[in-house]
Formats: C-alpha cells, structure tokens, sequence
C-alpha cells in the first residue's frame, strides 16, 4: 500500500505531497485549485477584446501556476521565461489552450 504524506503547501497555493510507492521508489504530487482561474479567464474573454482604456496594453491570458510546473517538469521549458516566448504563444494560439485566453484573437 502507498503511503501519502503532506510535504507543504506553498505560498501560491500550491500542495506538494511525498508519495512512498510500493517498488521502493517516490512520487511527489503537486494539486492546486485552478478552478476559479479558469472561470475568471471565461469570464474575462466574454467581457471585452481586452484592450485598455488608452489602447496601450492587451490583456490576453491567465496560466495557472499548477500548469506552469507541468510544463516545467513534464516538458522541460519555462513558460515565463523570455527565451520559451515564441513556445508559449503557440500553446496559446491553439485550440487545446483556448481556455487560458482572456480575451479573443490571436497572439
């Protein structure tokens, strides 16, 4: 049987736990509640085309950090890092991650 064990939660809300699996290896599992991000970027997206009053900046996406860390562990690249910026704007531009976007269009 596996024993799961509470490592901690960080500041971002973030819980990592410690995993004992049963080959005599570990497992750390990180949860996060991305939940209310998600339906704040829905909301955002029907809202307006995300502009500023001044036409200066454009909102266009909220990425949860829980997803930031699948990226960073599972793929290997940094989504807020300068040099990944072309990676990231194809991930947004797709279909598959429509639901990060928080205003309409194209990046």
């Amino acid at each position: 049987m596996s024993v799961r064990v509470p490592l901690f939660v960080g500041s971002t809300g973030i819980r990592h736990d410690w995993l004992d699996n049963e080959d005599g290896t570990y497992t750390v599992l990180s949860e996060y509640d991305a939940e209310p991000i998600l339906d704040r970027n829905k909301a955002l997206a029907n809202h307006n085309d995300g502009y500023s009053p001044s036409r200066e900046m454009r909102r266009v996406a909220s990425i949860p950090l829980i997803l930031w860390l699948k990226w960073l562990q599972d793929e290997g690249w940094d989504a807020f890092a300068p040099e990944c910026a072309d990676r990231l704007r194809r991930k947004l531009n797709s279909s598959e991650y429509m639901w990060l976007r928080t205003a309409p269009g194209k990046l």
